[in-house]
């Protein structure tokens, strides 16, 4: 039995236990990953500086989520001065213990192997990389290491997740004009969906049509396969190079990545065109959808 967040502990002691604020906590968020602050920096010596900052955390799916701070200072251990001949990646990363074996925010660094082609070290469970650094052959302190590579920034839950698709089709071409045809533009793959999301596709051109002549398509938006849309979207295509756009919004499922493209077919009741060395079909997230 459990009560909500908010409920004081009652006569029988009756509240909300650790795990059940972990898993609330977990609910406001996406993924695990940096909130603001914790910027790492190289020293003199062969700690690395850490400013202070909140990051998400998680033991574990089943252990929920953590919101941990960190007031800043130096990682916890140190690592070693470079290697001789080869250069390695070390990781600095936040440990928020729910318990085992302590209960406290741990900042430290996990040296990598010196090799000629460097991996990252793996962390320990429950470890959230905060910076990764690229140490030199030779190198005398932390402040000699280049940063490397990309971290995770915690993202809430339901937020706008901006471009989740990309695709581009660059050929210059004259359209193929047999009627009642419909052609995939630039076929792309969203990422993968942990809920509904309200989407706009757009498929971005340029193209210039013949003999100075105004031309023109349809076009209609395919997800997973399947057509989406009327295809009686008619887009121009004027005589100078002109980039045009059309979009779709529109309801993806969640729980997988979709496959999406734009087909077009030529009015052929009009001149013909050129595509122009601009094709491209982009997926831009707007919200959880009701």
């Amino acid at each position: 039995m459990t009560t909500a967040l908010g409920v004081d502990v009652d006569k029988n002691g009756n509240g909300v236990d650790p795990l059940a604020h972990r898993q609330t906590i977990k609910r406001h968020w996406n993924n695990t990953g940096i909130m603001g602050g914790l910027t790492v920096s190289g020293r003199s010596d062969l700690y690395y500086a850490v400013s202070d900052g909140t990051a998400v955390c998680s033991m574990g799916d089943a252990d929920g989520y953590t919101e941990a701070y960190w007031p800043g200072g130096n990682t916890e251990n140190t690592v070693s001065a470079g290697d001789g001949t080869y250069a390695r990646i070390d990781v600095v990363y936040m440990l928020a213990n729910t318990g085992t074996p302590d209960n406290l925010v741990h900042v430290m660094v996990k040296q990598g192997t010196p090799a000629a082609s460097p991996v990252i070290p793996g962390l320990p469970a429950g470890g959230l990389a905060l910076a990764m650094f690229l140490m030199p052959a030779g190198g005398g302190s932390t402040g000699a290491a280049a940063r490397y590579g990309d971290v995770n920034y915690a993202i809430p839950y339901g937020v706008g997740l901006d471009r989740i698709g990309y695709q581009a089709n660059t050929g210059s071409q004259t359209q193929d004009w047999r009627p009642n045809l419909w052609w995939g533009q630039a076929a792309c793959t969203t990422q993968y969906l942990p809920m509904d999301r309200s989407v706009t596709v757009r498929f971005v051109y340029r193209a210039s049509s013949a003999d100075e002549v105004l031309s023109s398509f349809y076009a209609r938006l395919k997800v997973d396969g399947q057509v989406m849309t009327d295809g009686l979207d008619e887009c121009p295509v004027f005589p100078v190079w002109a980039r045009q756009q059309v979009s779709f919004p529109i309801v993806l499922s969640g729980g997988r990545a979709h496959s999406v493209d734009v087909e077009v077919c030529p009015n052929t009741n009009r001149k013909a065109f050129t595509w122009r060395g601009l094709r491209y079909v982009e997926v831009v997230d707007g919200s959880v959808a009701k």
